[in-house]
């Protein structure tokens, strides 16, 4: 069996990198829909994502439980973060994610990439297949939208 090539999507911003950056990472918490996107699955559930190496990515439930969602393991602010990724799962299954934020025309190209799927053994195509859309979802259109609202 091989293994699922990584997902990337990428989305065009009127804002600057670094902007963008921003946007992604400090108000995280801001633009990720926790009603829909979390192990909570409640409106009043908030996520975050601790830019700094080592950082915590996860989320705190209305109840005060917080579930890991990954590890910030590099960071090159306003260019560039990739963290561990493994939401609901033990952190031996993590896959990972990296968000590239780059000069383009009139603004920013950010680019989502999410691999590391041999860490799923076979369920990683299954997985990845549902992460696709998801990733369209929550990262090109809502983070897109977020970052347009707020240039």
């Amino acid at each position: 069996m091989t293994d699922p090539e990584p997902i990337v999507l990428a989305t065009e911003l009127d804002v600057s990198p670094a902007c963008a950056y921003h946007l992604f990472t400090e108000r995280f918490a801001e633009w990720w829909p926790a009603g829909t996107h979390s192990l909570s699955r409640d409106p009043g559930t908030s996520c975050h994502l601790d830019a700094r190496r080592g950082g915590a990515v996860d989320e705190l439930a209305p109840d005060g439980t917080r579930h890991a969602w990954g590890e910030v393991l590099e960071v090159e602010p306003g260019r560039r973060i990739r963290f561990s990724w493994y939401p609901g799962r033990e952190p031996k299954t993590a896959q990972w994610i990296e968000v590239e934020f780059a000069q383009a025309a009139g603004g920013s190209r950010v680019t989502l990439t999410h691999g590391g799927w041999e860490a799923l053994g076979e369920i990683a195509p299954l997985l990845r297949q549902e992460y696709l859309p998801g990733w369209r979802h929550v990262f090109a259109n809502l983070y897109a939208a977020f970052a347009r609202s707020q240039g």
